[in-house]
């Protein structure tokens, strides 16, 4: 007679084997056989072959204009829940100097078509919207699906929730008067919008300068809202790393919310900004709060369709008359979409077929966030392993966990994400569906205290940004061709040249000093003596504050360096970037995260040093706190599966759904 256990298994393999075929028959897709290469470096067909291709998980994008009625994923937008939190056309402002733009709903998040006639002190101008296009080719990359042209995104079943926000390009082209508004990246309200039921949110942006806090950024309840709802956040890592704007944010870990330990950070590959996906793209930011990477480079994806109104853009977003145009397809193909934008979403739409695949497993449990993150550590493919030099290299943990801060923990990896949920007693060593619940200790350096709180500071004291948007150069040339750039010697990398209107900056002379340095040890009794529960550790942060001495400058934040060193793992917190433009600042309180002591004991000693790397700027460090974010898989038996009548009431829901959803 058949045991409990083995009704069990039956059960729950009826009941894949059902919403299977209930959710190909809704859909009425075939798998893809003919794809692009950056699907196979992540290992997406494998998934897909195995029926999971996002039917199951729901993900919002957060990004300037998604078209809600793109032929390639159209079918997949919940219109209902689809949200413009941004500044809408048909406001009072829009209409007195653009009155020939159409009605626009707060559900509607597509841009504006069509030309529109602008009245300007009293004169009528044409205005196209400009650009406005990166959030159609964002969601592509998650979820398109054109087997004519064999464009598809890594979830091209997911349910997708647009989430419009204001960036920069949303003006119009023609010279309006000042107060058109735009709320670029105020991002708290597009940040909490229905985590109750969106899976995964999508945030391809981010600010091209580092150590930049202010309105929303220091009020992080938002990312707090989104992990108690095991929402996960990915954010792209940044595309600062070749020079681009002369930045210094190049190093994710500068940034607010990618440095943020509740996020997800995403750098691109694509090894000489190429389709070969075994090394970082040039322009792919690094840093010790990177946690995976994706392909970056060559994505084909959707573009903003703009027959409607006989208005053609091409790839790049750019106004062209119908008779010059020259794209790829008429508003439907991207023929190459690059950059950190593109990995993040790449990297979202396989997290969406993660989680499909685990609530088909593990039906009427929670996927946890932190669960898909421990998998993702134990499964993105390690890749450029032979690298040695920083900020490419791998080091290796006490815990047996590599880490670099180009790739955090490897290349995503579709494949073995299904794996470790369909069989982790293979690839996890033992039965996990779950994380146990987070310790949080955060200790002063100063006093040794401990707490259970977070002491999360993101803030910065501007003293002055030195630059504007026409100052700053970064130019490619031929030392040969133009001998005036030559000058810039001092400033070259290979044939990247920086200049600037006053002056070409000089590197510093002066030597590295060492600033900072202590070292803290870490008992048993940390924990035990506090009333926190000590576990492995998951991410690590260090807050500290920087104040200059030179009261008229403050100090050059480029030249800082933090490195923090635990059982023989260094990890950098803090790159010093020389070549891009000076950054003074007077104060700058900063967190900074590491995912470099993953699955680490966080007992023994730790040492903090932080570096004046050449500055002529002295500075002074001061409240010092560490926090560990500590927590492991949990491990459960077959015989904490559902009961029959459990499966027979999760059967008639699915049921439901898939008729609501043909509906």
């Amino acid at each position: 007679m058949p045991t409990p256990e083995f009704f069990n298994r039956f059960c729950l393999f009826g009941a894949l084997a059902l919403l299977f075929n209930a959710s190909v028959f809704a859909e009425e897709r075939a798998v893809p056989t003919t794809y692009s290469s950056w699907l196979d470096a992540v290992n997406v067909p494998y998934a897909w072959n195995l029926g999971f291709t996002g039917h199951n998980a729901v993900v919002g994008i957060i990004d300037d204009s998604v078209d809600m009625d793109h032929p390639f994923y159209g079918s997949q937008i919940d219109r209902r829940l689809a949200y413009n939190t941004g500044v809408l056309y048909n406001e009072p402002v829009f209409k007195e100097f653009l009155p020939t733009l159409p009605e626009q709903s707060p559900n509607d998040t597509s841009a504006v078509w069509e030309r529109a006639t602008v009245l300007y002190n009293g004169a009528s101008k044409e205005a196209i919207s400009d650009n406005d296009c990166h959030g159609t080719s964002v969601t592509g990359c998650i979820a398109a699906y054109d087997s004519a042209t064999n464009t598809y995104g890594s979830a091209y079943n997911a349910t997708l929730v647009p989430i419009r926000i204001d960036f920069a390009c949303q003006n119009f082209n023609a010279e309006i008067a000042p107060g058109i508004p735009y709320r670029e990246f105020d991002l708290g309200e597009a940040l909490v919008y229905r985590n109750d039921v969106i899976d995964i949110k999508n945030n391809s942006y981010g600010r091209a300068m580092g150590y930049i806090g202010s309105g929303s950024d220091l009020n992080l309840d938002e990312i707090n809202d989104a992990r108690l709802n095991n929402t996960l956040l990915l954010f792209s890592s940044g595309n600062e790393r070749d020079g681009h704007f002369f930045s210094d944010s190049k190093d994710s870990s500068k940034k607010v919310y990618t440095a943020h330990p509740y996020t997800i950070t995403v750098a691109a590959t694509g090894k000489n900004n190429t389709t070969d996906y075994t090394a970082h793209a040039e322009f792919s930011d690094y840093g010790s709060c990177v946690f995976i990477c994706a392909p970056g480079v060559g994505i084909q994806t959707s573009d903003r369709e703009d027959i409607k109104t006989g208005n053609v853009f091409t790839y790049d977003c750019q106004f062209v008359a119908d008779s010059e145009y020259q794209g790829f397809a008429v508003g439907n193909v991207l023929d190459e979409f690059n950059g950190t934008s593109a990995s993040c979403p790449v990297a979202t739409g396989v997290i969406a077929l993660a989680i499909g695949a685990y609530r088909d497993t593990y039906p009427g449990q929670v996927c946890d966030a932190r669960y898909i993150k421990h998998l993702l550590v134990r499964t993105s493919t390690k890749i450029d392993t032979e690298a040695t030099k920083s900020p490419v290299a791998w080091t290796r943990n006490a815990a047996g966990i590599s880490f670099s801060p180009s790739y955090g923990f490897g290349q995503i990896n579709a494949g073995g994400l299904i794996d470790a949920i369909l069989t982790p007693e293979a690839v996890l060593d033992g039965w996990a569906n779950s994380v146990t619940e987070q310790s949080i200790a955060t200790i002063n350096w100063a006093t040794t205290e401990v707490s259970p709180d977070e002491k999360l500071i993101y803030r910065s004291s501007l003293k002055e940004m030195n630059y504007t948007d026409d100052a700053v150069y970064s130019t490619r040339y031929s030392s040969s061709e133009n001998g005036i750039l030559a000058a810039a010697a001092e400033n070259q990398t290979g044939t990247e040249a920086y200049v600037t209107l006053s002056e070409i900056q000089p590197l510093a002379a002066s030597p590295s000093q060492l600033v900072y340095t202590q070292t803290q040890t870490i008992t048993e009794d940390t924990f035990l003596n506090a009333g926190i529960e000590k576990q492995n550790l998951e991410e690590v942060v260090v807050t500290l504050t920087i104040t200059g001495n030179d009261e008229e400058r403050g100090f050059d934040a480029r030249y800082l360096e933090i490195t923090l060193d635990h059982d023989g793992c260094e990890s950098i917190l803090a790159f010093p970037d020389k070549k891009s433009f000076y950054h003074y600042l007077d104060t700058l309180t900063w967190s900074f995260s590491s995912n470099a002591f993953w699955g680490e004991d966080p007992t023994g000693d730790w040492t903090l040093n932080v570096y004046n790397v050449g500055g002529d700027t002295p500075f002074t460090v001061s409240d010092v706190y560490s926090t560990f974010y500590m927590g492991d898989l949990r491990y459960i038996d077959a015989n904490a599966m559902p009961e029959p009548a459990t499966w027979v009431m999760l059967l008639l829901g699915a049921a439901g759904v898939m008729y609501w959803r043909k509906k």
